[in-house]
Parts: structure tokens; sequence; C-alpha cells
């Protein structure tokens, strides 16, 4: 999905300033991202989703969010060269936005594709499909099995979203609305489809995101906006990114809505224009951004993030952190759903960052309108 830059006019350098202060008031800790290789095939212009190949080793899946066509690509996990086009059938590609990989329920390895973008918050319906993970060899052209199709609707409306959640130890699916205010809300998918109705989702929790100040993305709000998520093959850890940042939160027993209720790390992303794939892979993050001839990153996870034991307890706006958080303990009652449900309100040490995230936001909008308005008096 493209997004076209708004100008700033008079009240840009009050963002900027902003800006700049949180960037002060919370300076993220570096990581040391590594190219793997670019995105030179022009049929990537757009790409948006990134998942790990199990069945085919050594493969990375990737899909354009153009709505081009009911494809998705097979790249060498080295070179990037395109191994395969992946064509689902009987499938509709209207805005897929991520996909993901993981077994199903049944065991079998699997690729789902995640048609939810909304941009102008509009669809009564959208879709998820699942096919069986293609075995990539020498031929570039595969034809996927037929795929199941959750047909899907949001309890409160339409919402745009971008980010895809297969999590492979609980065989569950959850979508990530993107919200340009910085609160994305978490939904769970049915565990069946069912073609002959749309499903609704139910909301299990919510993430709220503050201004950080790391480079990257196509103006400030994209540090308050979810573009792609991930979890780990074993299911151990979630990622989801914005723009700029990616937030980590340890998972067990895929209890993925009591982890989200933890506080996430933080991790500055390698500056792109427009980010929103990522993976997690062999102690890394893998990054992907739309643009002909955008590299790919490798993304270390610091060993601290990863040896530190997680903390307990609710959560609130994500904020930088050298420790990953996980849930509760299990609880099987209602009750640990309708609590994972609950947005906390920001904590002291990051009060000032909501408080500037919120700011910034706001002239933002005002920008947005005044530009609106000069268009419609000439």
């Amino acid at each position: 999905m493209r997004i076209r830059a708004v100008p700033l006019g008079r009240l840009a350098p009050v963002a900027l300033m902003l800006a700049a202060v949180l960037a002060a008031a919370c300076p993220p800790a570096a990581a040391a991202p590594v190219p793997l290789f670019r995105l030179s095939d022009a049929r990537l212009a757009e790409a948006s989703g990134l998942a790990v190949g199990h069945r085919s080793p050594g493969v990375l899946y990737v899909q354009d969010d153009s709505g081009a066509g009911p494809q998705f690509y097979a790249l060498d996990a080295t070179t990037g060269a395109v191994r395969a086009v992946c064509t689902v059938p009987d499938a509709r590609n209207v805005d897929w936005e991520d996909l993901a990989t993981g077994p199903d329920r049944a065991g079998n390895w699997s690729v789902w594709l995640a048609d939810i973008g909304d941009n102008r918050a509009v669809r009564s319906e959208v879709r998820i499909y699942r096919v069986p993970e293609p075995a990539v060899g020498s031929s570039s052209a595969l034809t996927t099995g037929r795929p199941d199709v959750w047909r899907l609707r949001y309890p409160d409306g339409p919402h745009d979203a971008e980010s895809l959640v297969a999590d492979p130890v609980g065989r569950r699916l959850y979508v990530i609305t993107k919200s340009l205010f910085g609160q994305s809300e978490v939904f769970e998918v049915p565990p069946r489809p069912d073609p002959n109705r749309v499903q609704p989702m139910v909301r299990v929790g919510s993430i709220r995101f503050t201004l950080t100040g790391t480079p990257g993305g196509p103006n400030p709000v994209g540090q308050l906006t979810a573009t792609g998520a991930s979890m780990a093959a074993d299911g151990s850890l979630l990622a989801v990114r914005t723009y700029t940042d990616a937030y980590l939160w340890r998972v067990h027993g895929g209890r993925v809505a009591e982890a989200l209720r933890g506080q996430p790390a933080r991790l500055p992303l390698p500056a792109q224009p427009q980010g929103e794939g990522i993976a997690v892979a062999d102690g890394a993050l893998l990054v992907d951004s739309e643009g002909v001839d955008s590299p790919v990153y490798r993304v270390p996870l610091p060993a601290s993030v990863l040896a530190q034991p997680s903390p307990r307890g609710p959560s609130s706006s994500p904020s930088p952190s050298s420790s990953l958080a996980t849930g509760s303990p299990a609880r099987s009652s209602p009750s640990a759903t309708s609590a994972g449900a609950q947005a906390a309100t920001p904590p002291t040490s990051s009060y000032r960052a909501w408080l500037v995230s919120t700011a910034t936001v706001a002239a933002f909008a005002a920008v947005t309108l005044l530009a609106r308005r000069r268009r419609r008096d000439r």
C-alpha cells in the first residue's frame, strides 16, 4: 500500500520539534542490521509480508499488495531471486497485506494469506486463505492446492489491517489492526473456516504504540502504525513491527492474548522507506520494504533480550526495554480473555512519550485538514 506524503506547511517545525524531543527522551537501543539481498524483481515493487519456508528450507515467501493477482512468491533466502511464482486457485487479491507460515490444526505445513487491507475502512468482509506450503523445486510456476477460506468481519465494524499472526503452538490466527493514532486492536480468528457465512472475529487484546524517534517510514506517524507481524517457529516469540520499530513479546504455551498484557521490548529497525514485512528466524528478525531494489535486512536479536527473564504484570504502551515480556500464568476462565483485552494507562516512565505522541499526531492531522481546505479553496 503506497502512502502519499502530506505537506507539513507552517506546522512542520512543530512536528519536527516534537519528534526530536521524543527521540531525546527515549533514545533507542542500537542493533546491527545486516543487508541480505535486494528485491530487484519488478514484480515485488510493493512487497509486503515476509515468511520463512519450512517444507522448503532456504526459501522465503513474500506477497505483493498491489492487488495484481492471487499469487505469492518463493525467494531464494540467500540471493533474493524469485524461485517460483505460487498461484492460489479460486482466490482473489483485493488487498493482500501479510502472509504467515506454520502448521495448521492437523499439523500440515501451511501458508496463510491475509486479504485484510482496507484503507478507507469500508469492507464488510475480509478474508484469509490457507494453502499447503508448496515444495519449491526446479519449476518456476506452481499452483497450490485449493485454499481453505475464512470469511471474516470485525465485531465493531471495518478496520484497516496489515498484520497476521499464525501461532504454531496454539494453532490460532490473529489479525492486528492498523491505526494512525497508535492504538492497534488484536482479533482472534475462528479456528475453522465456514464457507457459508461471514464469521465474526473476537477481540482479545490491544497494543498501544508511541513515537520513538527512530528514522524511517513515510512520515512520523509511521512510528505508530502496525504494518506486519510474525511468530517464531517454536511459538516462543511474537514480533509486531511498525514502519520503524519491532516490538517483541515472549509467549508460553500459545497464550498470545496473555503475553500481550506484558511489557514488550522495542528493537529499532534499519531505516526503510515503507517497511512492512517481518519474519522471526534463527535468533534474528528479517524485514523488508516496498520499493524496487529495496534491501531485506537481518536484524539480530540481542542475547540479553532473549536471555532476560520475562516480567509479569499488566502492560501499557510499548517502550524501549532490554527484556521481553510474557503473560501471567495460564487461566482458562473467560476473565483471562477480557483482561487481556483491556488497554492500560501509560506508566510514568513513558507518560511524556505518550503526551508527545498524542500532540504530534494531532499536529499532523491538523496539517492534513489544512492542506485539504486549501485545495478546496483553489
